[in-house]
């Protein structure tokens, strides 16, 4: 149907842009596939977008799978929303008329942000109804009941829902694409695989969901297994049942442009859906490609089909109950192909896709005719804009306050750091590891000096008769000997200073070749002296690297306090990201 609307719209002159679904429910284990052709076809797209021909482009927008959610929301809607506008500044396309199946929350933010002079709301199901995890969409979709200039219903039961909250609502049922199926009747063959098996043959063409009764068809294969049953269509539930059955044949998804040959192989055609309130919202689309193909149809007592019967006359058998639905199924395979053949081809051309789309046409020209005539003048479009860019730009300045509030002025820095630093109590161990250079909390490069410090500290206090230093930065002065000149001017010998000739580019490097040197002294434990936010960092590389090794990472001069702090300082800010960047570099890398 999505389908069907923009090749009807753009073949009668219009211009469209089609974009794709942009999901109604969470992620689920299934949906791997999905997720998968769209990220495909965003890559092969211009960021998205893909003219499908002349008139026609479609964006295969790429989003976070919550639709519910207020963080993941704003986002999906500043990405695509500034894509979509970029896209019709580009290719002059403006006051557009919006036509939405999906009333989420992110399609509704959309539609606002394109500023279009006329919204349609084509309510082709009762999405809320189908599911309990689809049942957060009722609240979103009463609203966007209210706000769409027009409801289009794909049945009664939505339209009397509808009509609770919109003043304009027409009720369009599916159409069928009429001469495609007249085609496929007169000319084209039953596909191999359908007519290798043997007749009579029973055919239902839908995905085999929740929807379908499962039960039934048990029940309908078991008492007659003569009948062959062909269900063609996507599995999207458990089916072992129906593939238990030895006389029901499961063929899987088959392009719509098939479709018709399969139901031509039909003696008898199926709609078995389980009659509940969702299903009594339903008008099934297969309906009328069966008639279209002349095939007698079979359905189960559902409201919709009710109505087409008192519509258009008994063309289509309701079974009522399950032995009713077995009895009238027997009835269709009696029934000569020819008796009634031709008044369900008559009807199913009363109910073609052109005849619909000229109707629905009809509608959207009279109510953009009634918009446009009191629509405001320029001087009122122009104030409404300058309101909304004003209440845009509050709307972001405050989300820049109470980020810098937030940011600066609560524990939430600290509370980050605090994750970082380690302070360990310290033992007596075989040597003092420092690493001095990048890192430090200012990186400003003069932490050299703490960890001087620090170093001369646990040395002095007994902890450890050998120093190990390493450091990051080749400069002009090297940093270690530095350390080292300020070690031994303290107190400490030479000979329990040990320097690092090599430059590591990274603490993974840092770890690599100091290991060298533990291993030589066969140290078993060591003190490691850092900068406090890289500490975490460095413990988690040595222990991956020598997980034999004790090492322990005290405080140190810098160490933050463990009670929280209020505040927090640019400097502070840039290291912590870093560092948890750098945490996530590393993870990739398998180096932690």
């Amino acid at each position: 149907m999505h389908h069907q609307l923009a090749t009807a719209f753009v073949a009668t002159g219009n211009r469209v842009l089609f974009v794709e679904n942009t999901g109604a429910r969470g992620p689920r284990r299934g949906d791997m596939g999905r997720i998968r052709e769209r990220i495909i076809n965003w890559l092969r797209s211009t960021r998205g977008f893909t003219e499908i021909q002349p008139g026609l482009t479609v964006f295969s927008p790429l989003f976070l799978p919550f639709p519910y959610s207020n963080i993941a929301g704003w986002i999906n809607r500043v990405i695509l929303s500034m894509s979509m506008r970029k896209w019709m500044s580009v290719a002059r396309f403006h006051d557009p008329i919006v036509l939405t199946f999906l009333p989420t929350p992110l399609a509704q933010a959309l539609i606002h942000d394109t500023d279009p002079i006329l919204v349609i709301y084509y309510c082709a199901n009762d999405m809320a109804g189908s599911s309990p995890a689809m049942g957060k969409l009722r609240p979103w979709e009463d609203l966007l009941f209210r706000r769409a200039d027009l409801v289009i219903a794909i049945s009664e039961a939505i339209r009397e829902r509808a009509s609770v909250f919109a003043k304009h609502v027409h009720v369009f049922p599916a159409g069928v694409d009429f001469a495609k199926f007249a085609k496929a009747r007169e000319h084209a063959p039953v596909p191999d695989d359908l007519a290798s098996l043997e007749h009579p043959i029973v055919g239902y063409v839908g995905a085999l969901s929740g929807v379908m009764d499962q039960d039934l068809m048990v029940r309908l294969a078991t008492h007659m297994p003569s009948v062959t049953f062909a269900l063609v269509g996507p599995r999207y539930a458990d089916v072992s049942r129906l593939d238990a059955c030895s006389n029901i044949k499961l063929f899987g998804a088959r392009p719509h442009d098939e479709i018709p040959t399969y139901i031509k192989g039909f003696d008898v055609a199926l709609i078995p859906y389980v009659v509940n309130q969702f299903t009594d919202s339903v008008y099934s689309c297969k309906l009328n490609e069966y008639l279209a193909m002349g095939v007698p149809v079979v359905a189960t007592n559902m409201r919709e089909i009710r109505r087409f019967i008192e519509e258009h006359g008994a063309v289509v058998e309701i079974g009522h109950n399950a032995t009713d639905f077995i009895d009238k199924v027997r009835g269709a395979l009696d029934e000569s192909r020819g008796a009634k053949q031709q008044m369900r081809i008559t009807v199913a051309k009363r109910n073609g896709w052109d005849q619909r789309f000229v109707e629905i046409s009809q509608v959207i020209e009279q109510h953009l005719t009634e918009k446009l005539t009191k629509r405001e003048d320029w001087r009122e479009r122009l104030i409404v804009f300058y309101k909304r860019r004003r209440r845009h730009w509050v709307r972001r300045l405050g989300l820049l306050v109470a980020g810098y509030l937030l940011v600066s002025h609560t524990p939430l820095v600290w509370f980050a750091g605090d994750q970082l630093a380690v302070r360990h109590t310290p033992k007596v161990a075989d040597a003092i590891v420092v690493f001095s250079g990048d890192g430090e909390s200012s990186y400003i490069n003069q932490s050299y000096q703490r960890r001087t410090l620090d170093a001369i500290h646990y040395y002095k206090s007994g902890y450890a008769p050998l120093i190990v230093l390493s450091s990051g930065k080749d400069q002009t002065f090297s940093e270690v000997e530095i350390i080292r000149s300020l070690l031994i001017d303290r107190g400490v010998p030479d000979r329990a200073i040990k320097i690092l000739e090599k430059y590591p580019r990274s603490t993974f490097e840092n770890v690599s070749f100091v290991k060298e040197t533990l291993a030589e002294r066969r140290a078993k434990s060591i003190l490691l002296i850092t900068s406090p936010y890289h500490s975490r960092r460095a413990l988690w590389v040595w222990r991956k690297a020598m997980p034999e090794l004790v090492v322990l990472a005290p405080a140190v001069v810098d160490t933050p306090k463990a009670s929280p702090q209020w505040s927090a300082s640019v400097d502070q800010i840039r290291v912590i990201c870093y560092e948890y960047l750098a945490i996530s570099y590393y993870w990739y890398k398998g180096w932690l």
